[in-house]
Parts: structure tokens; C-alpha cells; sequence
């Protein structure tokens, strides 16, 4: 029962991966080339901007790596203090997040432009939305968990379904930051409320369907 219900629960994340991946793409193209979901490369990036003597490059790289941090510890602290209801309330707050970012400048000084200050927490807290389901905008570990689940299935010791859904998650990332460059080419910065839409519906969508019943299996 544990695990179907974990099965459940990492098919539940493929479309949140889609959301992510769309908000990373837009905020590539808007923000000066910043990841603002996938910390993994924001985190190289900031390795060759101190070995390259960048130290302003380095100061708004590192500020991105503690935005999300930080949305991630906000978001985990939602999610203990919602309870039952983690899911609805933290893609409830990570809409809401994206919703101001739509309205916030993407043109900043010399540090970062306003608008991160809301798309990078926003991220952090969407790995924080379902129980069990560690990062959903890291998808380097599903290609990994997809390569073990694999092997594991093809031995008889395991589910297809396991790996099918880590497939599925790379996929969602794929096709995610396809549609996000794709809107941001054609809405600029409107593209944001298509993902910000996304996450509010899908917080609807759990509250609706009883959201503290469907997530209660651990």
C-alpha cells in the first residue's frame, strides 16, 4: 500500500515538474540567463563565475541559490503547519508567488531584477507541495532513479511503473520549458501567468478532490 501510494504521489509531481520547467525557461530567457528552478546549474554557473573573477556575477548566483533555499524552507514550513491540506495551500502560495512576479520589473540595477525575488521562492516551495516526493524541479535524479527503477523492474524485483513515471518526469521538464520559451517569445513577461494559472488550478483541483484523503498513505 506504501508503495502504491508513493507511485501515486510521484505521478501527482509530473505536471508540477511541467510548471517548473516553464518558469525556468522564462526566467532564462528574461532574467539574463538565470535558472530559477534548477539549482544544479545555477550552482555551476556560480563556480565559473568565482573561478572566472566574476564577483558580481558570483554575489547575484549565490543570491539566487539562497532565494530558492529559502522558498524551499518557507514552503517546508507551510506544508507542516497546513497538515493534511500541504499540497492545496503550498501550490496555492507558489500561484501566488508567480502571480506577483508577473507584475514585479524583470529589469533590475546591478543586482537582481525585481521579479526573481518572486519567481526563485516560488520554485523552492514547489519541491515542497507533496509528501514524499523530493525534488520535483531536480530531474537529474529522476533520470538516475529512472536507470535503477529499470534494471530493478527487468530483474523481477520491481514495478514498470516505477521507471515509467521518472521517464514521464524528465519529459515533463522537457516539454514544460518547451511551451515556457515558446510563451515567453510570444507574451514576454504575460507568459508568466500561464504557469502561475497552472499551479493555482492545481491547488483547486486537490482541494476539490480531497486533497487531505487522497494524500493521507505514506
Amino acid at each position: 500500500m506504501a508503495v502504491d501510494g508513493a507511485l501515486r504521489r510521484a505521478w501527482m509531481a509530473v505536471p508540477l515538474v511541467a510548471i517548473g520547467g516553464c518558469v525556468d525557461a522564462i526566467g532564462w530567457l528574461r532574467l539574463r540567463e538565470l535558472f530559477v528552478s534548477f539549482m544544479s546549474g545555477t550552482s555551476t554557473l556560480l563556480g565559473l563565475a568565482l573561478a572566472e573573477g566574476q564577483p558580481d556575477r558570483a554575489a547575484e548566483l549565490g543570491l539566487v541559490v539562497l532565494l530558492f533555499a529559502g522558498g524551499a524552507v518557507a514552503g517546508a514550513g507551510l506544508a507542516r503547519l497546513a497538515g493534511a491540506w500541504r499540497a492545496p495551500v503550498v501550490l496555492g502560495v507558489v500561484a501566488a508567488l508567480l502571480a506577483c512576479a508577473w507584475r514585479l520589473s524583470w529589469i533590475g540595477g546591478a543586482g537582481l531584477p525585481p521579479m526573481a525575488f518572486a519567481m526563485v521562492p516560488a520554485m523552492g516551495a514547489l519541491n515542497m507541495a507533496l509528501p514524499g516526493v523530493g525534488g520535483i524541479t531536480f530531474v537529474t535524479g529522476a533520470l538516475t532513479r529512472f536507470a535503477d527503477a529499470l534494471i530493478t523492474a527487468l530483474a523481477g524485483a520491481g514495478r514498470h511503473g516505477a521507471w515509467m513515471v521518472q521517464i514521464a518526469a524528465w519529459m515533463a521538464l522537457v516539454a514544460g520549458a518547451t511551451a515556457g520559451a515558446w510563451l515567453e517569445t510570444r507574451m514576454g513577461q504575460d507568459a508568466l501567468v500561464v504557469p502561475a494559472l497552472a499551479a493555482a488550478l492545481a491547488a483547486a483541483g486537490l482541494a476539490a478532490a480531497g486533497w487531505p484523503q487522497s494524500g493521507r498513505a505514506q
